[in-house]
């Protein structure tokens, strides 16, 4: 397994909503199943925020937007986006992620502390395409 650690942030990729008026902290309603699937995949997985100051909310169903996942780079490169596309395959099914637009974002920190940011929204083939891309720019 990967011993590696992953940090859920507040917030809804695309979207200024981080807080909402009641004070809790918005996540995507697919939290709580993309963090049991890393937990599979072996991370170790960290909030943001307490689970009292936590709530997830939905949008258009045709829409599936994921957490915001904060990556802490290990020694091996690109694992980061490798699991995230494992991931979105996992939740979604091969080939059934074309079906919905994705809003995806993450953050991955490197070794010597520098952050190397994804972000990207659209039809959910062209996000995993896009998620590939930032990988094959970031080998090595």
């Amino acid at each position: 397994m990967i011993a590696a650690k992953v940090q859920v942030r507040s917030g809804i990729p695309g979207m200024s909503v981080e807080r909402l008026n009641n004070g809790q902290y918005a996540y995507p309603s697919t939290t709580t199943d993309i963090v049991k699937l890393l937990k599979a995949n072996g991370f170790e997985i960290s909030y943001d925020h307490d689970r009292h100051d936590r709530v997830e909310v939905s949008y258009n169903a045709a829409d599936a937007w994921l957490p915001v996942l904060a990556f802490t780079q290990s020694v091996l490169a690109n694992i980061p986006a490798n699991i995230l596309s494992t991931i979105i395959m996992q939740y979604f099914g091969a080939g059934r992620q074309t079906q919905k637009n994705l809003h995806v974002k993450f953050i991955v920190t490197t070794p010597d502390g520098g952050e190397k940011n994804f972000e990207a929204h659209g039809p959910g083939q062209e996000v995993v395409e896009a998620i590939n891309a930032f990988q094959r720019s970031h080998a090595g």
